[in-house]
């Protein structure tokens, strides 16, 4: 609008220029010309200015998914975790375990975790050691900007290399089911824990099934990828 307000006057005064040249015999053409140079520099300005107004709008929709993205629990954000785990079958059989987990949140608050674990079995007869993976789902139903409270289950497979329990065989299943919490303690770093019922059983693959039921008690560290 300023612009065209701007080349409007200059039509103005080079029409009031030339009359003045036709009745008093002398022109103001170096007026006109001073005005028409300053014409292209207003346009300009004017650009500059509509540029800089607009910036600020233009970026913070950038803003904005930056800070959604990056929020705890987010949809499509992803977490590691590290944990540590003990279990106990309220007898004389204890599993220690380190875990590495990933979490997707594929949906607000609720994630898929994968996660991979070293475990060592103390128990009736021969201790085992081994490894295992596991596959959780993970829903924050409590989620505030510094802490959550969450339940969460899945399965896993162990593999050991003595059988677990004692009688059973070298290759479990690990269904397990819980609840537990999150709390921040930096910008983007969270403790969590929690417990859980841990069943191990070979769903039938070895010559025998004897099963073991435990509670589990982890926690650990998250962190954003």
């Amino acid at each position: 609008m300023v612009t065209i307000t701007g080349m409007h006057s200059l039509s103005l005064v080079a029409l009031i220029s030339s009359m003045h040249c036709s009745t008093a015999g002398e022109c103001t053409a170096p007026v006109v010309e001073a005005l028409c140079v300053q014409g292209p520099t207003l346009a300009l300005s004017n650009e500059r200015l509509t540029s800089s107004l607009q910036t600020p709008n233009e970026s913070a929709p950038e803003k904005n998914k930056v800070a959604h993205q990056t929020r705890f629990g987010a949809k499509d954000s992803w977490r590691w975790q590290i944990t540590g785990s003990w279990m106990n079958d309220f007898d004389s059989a204890n599993q220690l375990e380190a875990e590495w987990s990933a979490s997707w949140f594929f949906m607000e608050n609720v994630s898929m975790d994968f996660g991979v674990s070293g475990d060592a079995i103390l128990q009736p007869g021969l201790d085992a050691g081994g490894g295992g993976a596991s596959l959780m789902f993970r829903w924050h139903f409590l989620a505030r900007e510094s802490w959550s409270v969450y339940a969460d289950a899945g399965c896993g497979l162990l593999f050991t290399n003595e059988p677990v329990p004692s009688d059973g065989g070298k290759v479990n299943f690990t269904p397990r089911v819980g609840v537990g919490g999150t709390y921040a303690i930096h910008a983007s770093m969270r403790l969590m824990g929690g417990v859980r019922w841990y069943h191990i059983s070979n769903a039938n693959t070895s010559e025998s099934n004897p099963s073991r039921d435990s509670i589990q008690l982890y926690g650990g560290i998250s962190l954003p990828f």
